[in-house]
């Protein structure tokens, strides 16, 4: 356990200050931009298609992707138009990319805009662009052309969801014990964190790694985000235990419940070290060194380290051009009074009757193409005038007549 013996802190203070954490900008604003901008392209299966074409050449793959089916060549096409590869990946077979999606642990079982949605059949997949009350509503390449559809939250299996994929910058895997240093002197404290920020959820302690470093663990398929805040552990990191994680952490990691009264994790099994798959997705400014963790004993945590190790290689698996031909729906989807409408008008809410999807019909959308309705208007006018003409002629002739004077 944490105890005594796995607080030993570093005694003079680190003075560097600790980065505040940027806002991340609108990854989802980012993402469908880019996909309305294809509202209306349309290319047949087994025909060449623009999406297809750009995967076969970005990742110099088989030419026939280039007539593949092509509704997660698109996803991936317009995260990059987006500048947003490393979020939302580059794939043109679904199953990969749903696994994609679960092993950067950025998976959700619900929607929400911005989110890369899979549906249950067929291999579909589409970008979410709203979700209320129990329906969600994509923008994806389905049945060869570009177009919103609306269906049930139960049409899809999850999400992938971009923003929370982070590029990692150096990981690794080692053992992580637990502490809370709040300078109250309970249960081996040795006082406030030595980077001067208050003792918190997400504050860790590394007996090598620079000050305002930032990433996250997983333990048992749970994911926390943490940022280096302090010196430790001392003596175990001689033994392999490289991290401590504050304790609510620890707690929520293992199972467990955080005891403040004592400073303890309790209801884990007794657990005190647990093993962990480490992410560095931010190096500090502070003092310390980068890479792999160092024992406290080396005193790496005193070093001005001005370069930092080369980060992994970012890597997508290559599609085969026979899986790919099974996934996205090839089948025209049962439609219920929908009509054409222009790419930024608002979204309507579609009926409830059509139990699968209902598909917005495909739409022109280049710059000098002015959006065209269904019927033209001289006809509509001309309609209307001999209505009203009608109607006159019928009120004229059917009206009660007055009573005859005697």
């Amino acid at each position: 356990m944490s105890g005594k013996w796995l607080n030993v802190r570093l005694l003079n203070r680190d003075p560097s200050p600790i980065p505040r954490r940027s806002p991340i900008s609108s990854i989802a604003d980012k993402l469908l931009n880019a996909a309305r901008q294809e509202l209306g392209y349309s290319a047949d299966h087994g025909q060449k298609s623009k999406y297809g074409a750009w995967y076969a050449t970005a990742t110099d793959t088989s030419p026939s992707l280039a007539k593949a089916p092509w509704c997660d060549s698109f996803v991936s096409w317009a995260g990059q138009q987006a500048g947003l590869t490393t979020s939302v990946g580059k794939f043109a077979h679904t199953p990969d990319h749903q696994a994609w999606f679960k092993a950067q642990h950025a998976w959700s079982g619900s929607a929400e805009r911005g989110a890369v949605a899979f549906l249950k059949k067929d291999g579909q997949v589409g970008i979410v662009e709203q979700a209320t009350g129990g329906r969600v509503t994509t923008i994806e390449a389905l049945h060869g052309a570009v177009q919103r559809v609306t269906r049930p939250e139960s049409a899809f299996t999850g999400y992938g969801l971009p923003r929370m994929v982070q590029l990692p910058l150096y990981k690794g895997t080692t053992t992580a014990s637990y502490f809370w240093d709040d300078g109250s002197g309970r249960n081996g404290d040795t006082g406030h964190p030595a980077s001067g920020k208050p003792m918190q959820k997400g504050l860790a302690a590394s007996p090598s790694w620079p000050m305002g470093t930032e990433g996250y663990v997983v333990h048992n398929g749970k994911k926390a985000p943490f940022f280096v805040g302090d010196r430790g552990p001392g003596t175990p990191s001689s033994s392999g235990v490289m991290l401590d994680l504050d304790g609510k952490t620890f707690a929520e990691l293992t199972g467990g419940t955080w005891n403040h009264g004592n400073l303890t994790v309790t209801g884990n099994g007794g657990a005190g070290h647990i093993k962990v798959d480490y992410v560095i997705t931010k190096w500090g400014a502070g003092l310390g060194k980068k890479g792999a963790p160092l024992p406290f004993s080396t005193g790496a945590y005193s070093v001005n380290d001005k370069s930092a190790p080369a980060p992994p290689t970012l890597k997508f698996p290559t599609a085969e051009p026979g899986k790919v031909a099974q996934i996205c729906a090839i089948t025209p989807a049962k439609a219920s009074g929908t009509s054409t409408v222009a790419p930024e008008a608002p979204l309507v809410a579609l009926s409830d009757a059509v139990s699968e999807a209902v598909a917005t019909p495909s739409l022109r959308n280049t710059a000098s193409t002015v959006p065209q309705p269904l019927v033209p208007v001289s006809v509509v006018l001309a309609l209307l005038l001999l209505f009203v003409a009608g109607a006159a002629a019928a009120y004229r002739y059917t009206r009660p007549r007055g009573a005859h004077r005697a």
